[in-house]
């Protein structure tokens, strides 16, 4: 009895991480949701906390607020598809045309996608971007808000300016759970005449689903 249970329990393992592995389908996100992440910006030295809640979910966009106590302004109003494209960054208000493809399902490993996009900041600053995406490895991942089975994508490319000189090359590695429909942990780096200007780690720190 207890070798058929294992066997069982091995063969239910065997199916969840071969499904994963196989793809998943579009996110399920619903108003209300609080996620908690912690920024380690390396390059600063710095540790803040960021607060995101879903505050709409219709047809074709999740709308968010982030809080994060040490930028102005602390609270800012994000913009996403339903696939987790970003329209409008709830971290900088940055807006892309067309959306940001972090994510592109279904999600399967060995996938790849591009991103072509122009960017403008909240300053009215406009860049063009050249980003490649690729989908490496179904993980488990640790994080503060605990373990996840994820899909890890790595990116990277170029970030051309328009309304101002120069390029910067940009590199990103992204776990998604799918579990919770979240990125759960972001490595972001980008440099400038070749040496690293910008070094951030973004973490789950906690998740409470809608009431």
């Amino acid at each position: 009895m207890f070798k058929t249970l294992l066997c069982l329990v091995a063969a239910w393992v065997s199916t969840s991480v071969l499904a994963q592995a196989d793809g998943v389908s579009m996110p399920v996100v619903k108003a209300g949701e609080v996620a908690v992440f912690t920024v380690n910006d390396k390059a600063s030295n710095r540790i803040s906390e960021q607060i995101l809640t879903i505050t709409a979910v219709d047809d074709a966009l999740i709308k968010f607020k982030t809080v994060r106590p040490d930028r102005t302004p602390a609270e800012m109003d994000g913009i996403a598809t339903l696939e987790w494209h970003s329209v409008q960054s709830g971290s900088s208000g940055t807006r892309y045309d067309p959306p940001y493809p972090n994510l592109k399902f279904p999600l399967t490993v060995g996938s790849t996608w591009q991103g072509v996009y122009e960017a403008t900041t909240l300053k009215g600053d406009r860049s063009k971007g050249e980003i490649d995406f690729k989908v490496v490895a179904a993980e488990k991942l640790m994080t503060p808000a605990g373990e996840f089975e994820t899909f890890k994508i790595e990116s990277g490319g170029w970030l051309t300016g328009v309304s101002w000189q120069g390029s910067f090359r940009m590199t990103q590695v992204q776990w998604y759970a799918p579990a919770i429909s979240r990125i759960v942990k972001t490595e972001y780096k980008d440099y400038r005449n070749g040496r690293l200007r910008n070094d951030r780690v973004t973490e789950l720190k906690s998740f409470k689903p809608a009431p």
